[in-house]
């Protein structure tokens, strides 16, 4: 990682060098293999496989969250109804934290953190589902608040979930069925049910603008993204033209830092749909959209560098075996174009659902 050096006339008594850049990692968790990969993410772009990786975890694998703090990292695992947390070391090393390995009432299909990292809420599958909320220490143990869990609308055996960039409401598709349960979130980590939204078939993996303005629900079973524009109570209205075609089966949709530009990998269709995002909300095609993603792989999740210049496409399934990590090059128009350089081998198998995090 780079150093700023910075040249002066003449010696500078008991000068100390400028600290190391903070390095970054990209976390990838593998559904039917019990493992967690990690890889460092150089300057340039290039990834590198941490050593020790794949760390050993739970089995079923259908989320993953990073705090914050770039250190703490939370995996629920369906198998055997947990959730384990982790501490990140400089090196890329995953460390399990005392005290943040607890056990549920039913398989656990998603976790999400407050946005300050003060409060982590697990969605429990069911039929119907329901969502426990607990509150993080210092440390990154995990301790219930108390408040009692709330039910997921639908059959919500797979449910994903996403809280607003504000931290004031939480979004739970249940993947089986056609709509999204609402929820304000209390100071406490308390939820309030606010309304259920009607959305296309098999929604998954909510999505924001970092302004948390406009979210996107990825329809698998519908080919297409549902947009909303949020309102200050929380409640949601649809974006103009909503909903937009993506050219394939969306699978979790990622917006730019900037908020101007929106991908979305399609599981089926082999490709990433990206979109700019007008000032309305709305969704228009990038030029050459979709992109076509190498053969023999289903597409699963994208992560944007804050660098703005690489995406990088984490597959589902492959032929390989284990996932690969493909690179791409994002132009000033947003058009995406392969980088050249060989995709990297994660080690783990199927990442399924939103099991794929950058850290910041």
């Amino acid at each position: 990682m780079c150093t700023a050096i910075i040249a002066v006339a003449g010696p500078v008594p008991h000068a100390s060098a400028a600290p190391a850049a903070h390095p970054r990692f990209l976390i990838t968790a593998g559904t039917a293999s019990m493992g967690i990969s990690v890889v460092e993410v150089g300057d340039d772009g290039a990834l590198s496989t941490v050593p020790g990786s794949p760390f050993p975890t739970g089995f079923g694998i259908l989320s993953l969250v990073v705090a914050p703090d770039g250190r703490t990292v939370y995996v629920p695992h369906a198998g055997d109804l947990g959730v384990t947390g982790f501490r990140l070391d400089d090196a890329g090393a995953l460390h399990p934290i005392p005290g943040a390995n607890i056990t549920l009432d039913g398989p656990p299909t998603s976790a999400v953190l407050a946005p300050d990292g003060s409060h982590l809420f697990v969605v429990v599958g069911g039929l119907p589902g329901h969502v426990e909320s607990f509150a993080v220490a210092p440390s990154g143990a995990l301790t219930p608040t108390g408040a009692p869990p709330v039910t997921v609308d639908g059959l919500s055996a797979v449910a994903m979930a996403r809280v607003d960039p504000s931290g004031r409401f939480l979004r739970v598709a249940p993947y089986i069925g056609n709509t999204m349960s609402n929820f304000a979130i209390g100071p406490d980590g308390a939820l309030t049910p606010i309304g259920v939204t009607s959305v296309e078939l098999g929604p998954i993996a909510p999505g924001f603008t970092p302004d948390g303005r406009y979210l996107y629900e990825s329809n698998e079973f519908g080919f297409d993204l549902s947009g909303f524009a949020v309102g200050a109570d929380g409640r949601v209205t649809p974006t103009p033209g909503s909903p937009y075609p993506t050219g394939g089966v969306p699978h979790g949709a990622v917006v730019s830092a900037d908020g101007h530009r929106l991908y979305v990998p399609n599981a089926v269709g082999r490709s990433i749909a990206g979109f700019d995002v007008r000032p309305d909300g709305a969704l228009t095609p990038l030029p050459g959209s979709p992109y076509a993603a190498p053969a023999a792989t289903m597409p699963g999740q994208v992560a944007l560098d804050p660098d703005g210049r690489h995406l990088y496409l984490v597959d589902v399934l492959t032929a390989h075996i284990t996932n690969m990590v493909h690179t791409y090059l994002i132009g000033h128009d947003g058009r995406l174009t392969p980088s050249g350089r060989p995709p990297l081998d994660t080690g783990v198998v199927m990442s399924d659902g939103p099991v794929v995090a950058l850290t910041p």
